[in-house]
């Protein structure tokens, strides 16, 4: 398991501020432009990545309807992450596909996508057919985010990821049920097949996330003979 550590600068200032040891026990960072206006996000870019050179980078643009705080049209939405990719060559972009069906297409041929999806209301019946629709692309990555509103819906969630990665044992998965109900998925990744667990340092940017110390802890535990 690989412990993601998210950033969600607003402004330059707030980049410049970035104290970069405080991230040293993350294996991943990834930066929330959608934390900008449209306009700056190219602007602030080289500070991210000059920061944090050297690091694995996830370049995320999480849009309002998945969560985020940044309204774009289809187009734009690809524009910038082509932009982004082209100048910096992140190690992963994420990719909101049952947002942007529609422009897809542009991205099929890039080989660090990661198709993500997320559901801030529940845990939708038709869970097992979005991980094998997110599959059939093999991804760099598939991610599901869901909402659980019972004990079940967070078991089925680790039960599906546990079933993919066993039948896809070379397809990357990272899931997690939000919410503190949630929780127990966020420090199973090594038993159901999930890559990443995401933990905050500051700033939480997904409910149930579990600070960056403890879950380095807890991480420590769970490998011990």
């Amino acid at each position: 398991m690989k412990i993601v550590v998210s950033i969600m600068p607003s402004s330059l200032e707030e980049v410049e501020q970035l104290e970069v040891n405080r991230f040293a026990e993350a294996d991943l960072i990834e930066w929330r432009a959608d934390c900008l206006p449209k306009e700056e996000i190219l602007r602030v870019a080289p500070a991210i990545f000059e920061k944090f050179v050297g690091r694995e980078v996830i370049f995320t643009l999480r849009t309002v309807k998945e969560g985020g705080f940044i309204e774009l049209s289809d187009q734009e939405y690809v524009d910038l992450i082509k932009e982004v990719d082209h100048l910096y060559q992140p190690d992963y972009i994420d990719f909101e596909y049952y947002s942007h069906t529609g422009v897809f297409d542009q991205l099929l041929e890039f080989p660090n996508l990661v198709l993500s999806y997320h559901n801030f209301d529940e845990t939708p019946e038709n869970l097992m057919e979005i991980l094998s629709e997110l599959t059939a692309f093999a991804p760099k990555v598939v991610k599901v985010a869901v909402t659980p509103h019972n004990e079940q819906d967070v078991l089925d969630l680790m039960n599906y990821t546990r079933g993919f990665k066993t039948l896809s044992p070379e397809q990357s998965f990272a899931t997690m049920s939000m919410g503190k109900l949630g929780k127990v998925s966020r420090l199973s990744s090594g038993l159901t097949g999930s890559c990443w667990s995401f933990a905050s340092l500051d700033q939480p940017s997904a409910p149930g996330q579990i600070s960056l110390k403890d879950m380095t802890k807890i991480r420590e535990v769970l490998n011990e003979d």
